[in-house]
């Protein structure tokens, strides 16, 4: 097990050889200076990017678009779904093109019937697993998706399938839905490399920094991003909260892996700090996790791997230290709240829970004004959301599943539909359920059940994939389900719903 100094610097030798690697790389940083991470900059239009045709031959479609009527944007209702319709909006008004957009939650089969026809729609974030939902409603029609979940069902001569798992890539981790769009943006003209900025928010907003930093396509696009001078990368704690909160609010609120003693603990945070010798204010009050010095963030990294390579089971352990340590991304320019690509995501999302996408979307598309002041006051009553959802937790607590890993339950009367998989993320950090299950939070509604599940980052790491349990499981009772290996939804049968819950606890433990 690992060990520490009388100073609470950790020792390299204990840690696994992941740990070693991150160890390496916060002991070897030059100071944490933003403006040294910036390469010289590159024209804005230099592309290192090699283009698939399929994505050349949809980038052509809409330049040569003629159409009577608007160009129809269908996104998820999501973080990577608002900052994939506010790229492409940005891209197609700079060419001229006239577009329309809508959100959804899911395209099960009904709200698909419900979407209106066009000779032109873009599916973002969403799509490839519904297409055969799609073919009977636009089979005659051109369509264009831009979507990184695995693909489902046969496509039709009028679709431009931009996924990407056909394109050779990881969509798990490699590239989110923002990203796929951005590929097309930037194949429409090369000055759309400004828009790499939300592909950024849209990975982290899909948890594709989960490894501690992005990887793959996500890496070439943040590169992309850097050069433009619209994001700094920098290793560093990951704190939740690097420029809004205090240190001690942001490491009370660390829960990915919980520390025993510190995580919801301000006296044990305090306690910390004190003993690491770190000032917890500075000349402008209290000092927030961006304030630390080098010398200071290496103390703290150094005692919280300590803890949480303690307190963790030991199969777990050598995924601890990229979830204590890893690359933050900074939004140059940002206001404090808008920042770290963390907090631009959670300001997204609080739009979309509470079924007011449009606000997001022009947030991300600029507005800097009263769209930004309404998810500023919208983030506020979400999070008087989240109390009351922790106080159902507090009251009712989680059922468990027949085998006792699946944790669940039914809120129904008590929070909407949009609410479900924030409650279930709620629950995880809570410390009120096992961090080390999956969660899930169902509705009843009209005959059905709308379920979100939510896992931790260490269960991820290892191996869990929540959108291909709850896919194999929905239809298994015939129902739709999918999502994202953190985080997914599926709607089944009201009847049915016990025998779903018990082959989605078999699926999660296969």
């Amino acid at each position: 097990m690992a060990s520490t100094t009388s100073s609470g610097v950790l020792h390299s030798s204990t840690l696994t050889e992941w740990g070693r690697r991150v160890w390496s790389r916060i002991s070897t940083l030059s100071p944490l200076s933003s403006t040294a991470l910036i390469p010289s900059p590159l024209s804005p239009h230099t592309s290192r990017f090699s283009v698939p045709d399929e994505i050349k031959r949809a980038a052509e479609l809409l330049k040569n678009y003629r159409g009577r009527e608007p160009v129809q944007i269908v996104s998820h209702m999501d973080v990577d779904g608002i900052c994939a319709a506010a790229l492409l909006s940005k891209a197609l008004a700079r060419k001229g093109i006239e577009h329309r957009i809508k959100f959804v939650r899911m395209l099960y089969s009904e709200v698909v019937e419900e979407l209106d026809p066009s000779p032109l729609t873009i599916f973002t974030d969403m799509g490839s697993s519904q297409l055969s939902h799609l073919r009977r409603k636009y089979g005659s029609e051109k369509v264009i998706i831009c979507d990184h979940h695995p693909p489902s069902g046969e496509g039709w001569e009028g679709l431009f399938h931009l996924n990407a798992h056909l394109l050779g890539m990881d969509g798990t981790k490699e590239i989110s839905g923002t990203g796929m769009a951005f590929l097309l943006a930037r194949e429409l003209h090369p000055s759309n490399s400004d828009l790499s900025v939300l592909a950024v928010g849209g990975a982290v907003g899909d948890v594709q920094n989960a490894w501690g930093r992005l990887v793959g396509k996500n890496r070439e696009i943040l590169e992309e991003a850097v050069r433009t001078g619209r994001v700094v990368r920098e290793m560093d704690l990951q704190l939740y909260g690097r420029y809004s909160r205090t240190l001690l609010q942001a490491l009370e609120g660390f829960t990915d892996p919980p520390i025993p003693g510190i995580t919801h603990s301000s006296e044990g945070c305090l306690e910390l700090v004190r003993s690491l010798g770190i000032p917890l204010r500075g000349e402008n009050g209290w000092r927030r996790p961006a304030d630390l010095t080098r010398e200071e963030k290496k103390r703290l990294a150094g005692a919280l791997l300590s803890l949480a390579l303690n307190s963790v089971p030991p199969e777990f352990s050598k995924y601890v230290p990229g979830l204590i340590l890893g690359e933050a991304y900074t939004l140059v320019g940002e206001r404090p709240e808008l920042r770290d690509a963390g907090e631009f995501a959670t300001c997204l999302n609080s739009t979309a829970r509470h079924e007011q996408p449009l606000i997001g979307l022009e947030v991300a598309r600029g507005d800097r004004g009263p769209y930004l002041s309404a998810m500023l006051n919208l983030l506020r009553y979400h999070r008087s959301s989240l109390a009351r959802g922790m106080e159902l937790i507090e009251t009712e607590g989680v059922k468990l599943g027949e085998k006792g890993y699946l944790q669940y339950l039914d809120a129904t009367g008590v929070v909407k539909e949009t609410f479900t998989g924030t409650l279930a993320s709620l629950s995880l950090s809570s410390g009120r359920v096992d961090p080390l299950k999956p969660v899930v939070v169902m509705v009843r509604e009209g005959g059905k059940v709308k379920v979100s599940a939510r896992c931790s980052k260490l269960l991820f790491l290892k191996g869990l994939d929540l959108s291909s349990c709850l896919k194999r499981a929905a239809e298994g009772v015939g129902g739709e389900g999918g999502g994202h290996p953190v985080a997914g939804g599926a709607q089944v049968p009201e009847e049915r719903v016990e025998e779903f819950l018990r082959l989605l606890e078999e699926e999660m433990l296969k």
